[in-house]
């Protein structure tokens, strides 16, 4: 039936085409569900929950991504071990930075905070832990490398934070989140507001491909006369 069709090459790369806008409008459908799951976890979790680093790194504790947590330890046993640079963070439309912060315990418990944003060209005051003795923030899972985004040995940039790259870098061992801070950043740092995230428009884009797809599937069948019109 295929091979009598008037334009049948049209019909093959046509639906390849509206497949390919079905994944597409999918893939923005999940990613707005996504994103509604985590501001409604975030929300879920406004309690603060006053803890230690060994706490943080229990491998039996019970604690989920995005509760709110407070770090109780004496400011005197914590010292900063290395900082890196996150590439390529958006904050109101202005490129820059966040700041990342390993830090030791004198037991010889290793935590991580993304202390904030930085805009490009300025200089964030890294020893900001010394004014800091609260570390208030939220519990994150780390990020997954991306592929061709390889982090470099060495360097004070990160892609992502990558659990196994950092503690393969350092050899520390890392506990299952990491904190990022909700207030008092420090200076130069401004906070990454976790409850007001950027509301990208995941919803819409899902509509305008589900949208495109239906209008090639009548232009396609309308070419090869599978439907027509009533006068």
């Amino acid at each position: 039936m295929l091979e009598k069709l008037p334009h049948k090459n049209l019909f093959y790369f046509g639906f390849i085409v509206v497949f390919i806008f079905i994944g597409l409008s999918y893939w923005q459908l999940t990613r707005y569900q996504e994103d509604k799951q985590i501001i409604d976890s975030i929300d879920s979790k406004e309690n603060i929950n006053e803890i230690t680093v060994s706490d943080l790194n229990d491998a039996n504790n019970k604690y989920e991504e995005f509760t709110k947590i407070q770090l109780t330890e004496n400011i005197d046993n914590i010292e900063q071990v290395r900082t890196w640079y996150l590439r390529s963070r958006v904050h109101n439309g202005e490129n820059g930075y966040h700041l990342i912060s390993l830090y030791r315990t004198n037991l010889e418990e290793y935590f991580l905070i993304n202390n904030g944003w930085v805009p490009l060209n300025t200089n964030a005051d890294k020893t900001f832990l010394y004014k800091n003795p609260f570390f208030r923030g939220r519990l994150l899972n780390y990020d997954i490398q991306g592929v061709g985004q390889d982090d470099i040995p060495d360097s004070e940039y990160l892609f992502r934070i990558d659990k196994s790259f950092i503690e393969s870098e350092t050899g520390v061992i890392l506990p299952e989140f990491y904190i990022v801070l909700i207030d008092d950043c420090g200076s130069g740092v401004e906070c990454v507001n976790l409850e007001e995230p950027y509301d990208a428009p995941h919803l819409s884009y899902a509509f305008q491909w589900a949208f495109f797809a239906l209008c090639l599937t009548i232009v396609v069948l309308r070419r090869n006369n599978l439907i027509t019109w009533k006068k």
